[in-house]
């Protein structure tokens, strides 16, 4: 977006280079460089043939070093840091209206082994996806329940700005909370939330029990006959890929090696250390689901998968740099509407939020919906503010 080099994530890792050798200091120049970023992962789809170099992981130590050093994060994303240390969100929402999203006819089993871990923003800002979850989770006969006033912030959006001691003191208290109800399941409807439990949490400490995304969990129900979907849904849809579900869901596999220094500032790892790639996020499974619902009609756009293009709104993007969230977005919307398709969905409540927000700031006709929301329609269960949606879209 901003045309010079050290913007992009090759220039990202010259400047975290130059930081290490003392060529250049910490600054506040340097750190709206190092935060204008939204961490999607596509440059190292982009440098996957370079088996030296993780840009990712670079810019999250570059960012670690800004913090440490009293330069980072930005102020709005420190704010949302002192709200989730204050009421456990990063939306300055007071804790007990946690649970305020939650439908009285909702049936939740004390006793279940399946976890439903709502997140901050489908709890606060994205309550459709909530209600839409549990919703269907009711229809399929699945026995759940919900951490209500123990469900803590995941710790993503403060990991992303490098406060990553912050970060671990809410890791362990999710974890201590979930292990301590011997949960065997947690399903997530939101991506970022996902991606954090999935890919980061095992980096700092490990855990018994299985997560997946709750597309991947309503997929396997549809396959297994526990979930009919009768109703049609005559629409045309694409689908917008999260950053958090695609490319940066993909784990880190085990390796056991050594680095080996092979001059100041350069080593290689022994043997080669696997790298993420992209290519393993979940792609296929949202792909299945809008196939299975009668009537819909899916079409692609140009950019998919691990090569989709981020909506904007990751890593403190969005609360520091709203102008530069919002014109990623409307990038998104016009691929969108070149597909002729009159509705745009996703899988990730910020998604959901930046994506509206650019349909509504460039004054596009694309019709917004959480996948969720279509599998709602497709069941017969549309809740009011699905209907009101449904009624302005006609």
């Amino acid at each position: 977006m901003y045309n010079f080099h050290p913007y992009s994530g090759g220039g990202k890792i010259i400047l975290a280079l130059l930081l290490e050798m003392g060529r250049i200091n910490p600054s506040d120049e340097l750190r709206d460089v190092v935060y204008k970023c939204t961490e999607c992962g596509a440059c190292a789809v982009s440098c996957k043939f370079l088996n030296t170099l993780e840009p990712l992981e670079i810019i999250m130590k570059l960012r670690e070093k800004l913090v440490d050093a009293g330069y980072g994060p930005m102020p709005k994303q420190q704010q949302y840091i002192d709200s989730v240390k204050k009421n456990n969100n990063p939306y300055n929402e007071p804790h007990e209206k946690r649970l305020d999203w939650l439908p009285e006819d909702i049936e939740l089993d004390p006793n279940a082994k399946v976890l439903y871990y709502v997140g901050c923003t489908s709890s606060y800002r994205r309550e459709e996806m909530a209600i839409a979850t549990a919703h269907i989770m009711n229809a399929a006969q699945i026995h759940f329940n919900i951490l209500g006033k123990d469900e803590f912030c995941c710790g993503s959006p403060i990991l992303r700005t490098g406060d990553t001691k912050t970060f671990k003191e809410f890791l362990n208290k999710n974890l201590d909370v979930i292990e301590s109800k011997g949960i065997e399941t947690v399903v997530f409807s939101c991506a970022g939330c996902y991606d954090t439990f999935k890919v980061d949490y095992p980096l700092y400490r490990n855990y018994n029990f299985r997560v997946l995304h709750i597309v991947e969990f309503f997929d396997d129900i549809l396959e297994t006959g526990h979930l009919k979907l009768t109703n049609e849904v005559p629409l045309t849809v694409t689908y917008h890929d999260p950053c958090h579900l695609g490319r940066n869901a993909e784990s880190y596999e085990e390796w056991d090696g050594d680095v080996v220094d092979l001059m100041p500032l350069v080593s290689i790892n022994m043997p080669p250390k696997p790298k993420r790639t992209g290519a393993k996020g979940i792609y296929d499974v949202p792909r299945n689901i809008l196939k299975k619902i009668p009537g819909l009609k899916f079409v692609e756009m140009e950019r998919i998968k691990e090569y989709a293009y981020c909506c904007g709104a990751g890593a403190g993007v969005k609360s520091a740099f709203p102008e530069f969230a919002l014109t990623t977005a409307k990038n998104r919307i016009q691929e969108a509407e070149d597909t002729g398709a009159g509705a745009l969905t996703s899988a990730c409540p910020f998604c959901s939020t930046n994506l509206q927000d650019a349909i509504k700031e460039s004054g596009s006709k694309l019709k917004f919906y959480d996948i969720n929301e279509l599998l709602l329609m497709a069941l017969g269960l549309e809740t009011k503010a699905l209907k009101k949606k449904m009624v302005e879209a006609a």
